[in-house]
C-alpha cells in the first residue's frame, strides 16, 4: 500500500500515530481538568476580593481586568476538557483493546523489521543456465513473501 505521494506506507507510524494521538488527548484532557480547577478558584477569590472589599476604583478596573483573564483561560481550559473528554473515556473504557493495538504495534514492527534488507537465494539452476554465470544473492527491493 502506498500513500498519496507514492511512497511506501509504514504501517507501524500510522499505529504508533494512534496511540499517541490517544495518550496526548488523555494528558490533555487531565491538564485541562487541573487548569479548569485553578481558574475556578482564582475567579472566585477575585469575585469575593470585588464583592467584599472597597477598593479603589483603580484597583478595582486591575482587579476585573485580572478577572477577566482568568475566566477566558477558564473557558479555554473547559473546552479543552469538553473535545477531549469523550477520547479521554473511550480510551479508559478500552484499556484492552490498547493493549491488544500496542501488541500488534510490535508485531507490525516486527516483520517490517524482517523485510528490511531481505535476499533471494537462487532455488534452481535456470538463472546460472541462461545467463551462463553465477548469480548470487540477488536483493528483492520490494518483493514480498520471499
Amino acid at each position: 500500500m502506498t500513500n498519496v505521494g507514492g511512497e511506501k506506507l509504514n504501517y507501524s507510524s500510522e499505529i504508533e500515530g494512534f496511540l499517541n494521538f490517544l495518550r496526548e488527548a488523555e494528558r490533555e484532557y487531565r491538564q485541562a481538568v487541573e487548569e479548569e480547577s485553578i481558574k475556578n478558584s482564582e475567579a472566585q477569590d477575585l469575585d469575593h476580593r470585588l464583592e467584599l472589599n472597597d477598593d479603589s476604583y483603580h484597583d478595582c478596573a486591575k482587579l476585573a481586568k485580572a478577572l477577566r483573564t482568568v475566566r477566558r483561560e477558564r473557558r479555554k481550559a473547559k473546552n479543552t476538557k469538553i473535545m477531549t473528554e469523550p477520547i479521554y473515556e473511550w480510551y479508559g473504557q478500552n484499556k484492552k483493546i490498547i493493549c491488544s493495538i500496542e501488541r500488534l504495534l510490535g508485531e507490525v514492527r516486527k516483520a517490517e523489521k524482517s523485510t528490511e534488507n531481505r535476499f533471494y537465494t537462487d532455488r534452481t539452476e535456470i538463472v546460472k543456465n541462461t545467463l551462463g554465470t553465477e548469480k548470487e544473492k540477488s536483493p528483492c527491493i520490494g518483493v514480498q513473501g520471499q
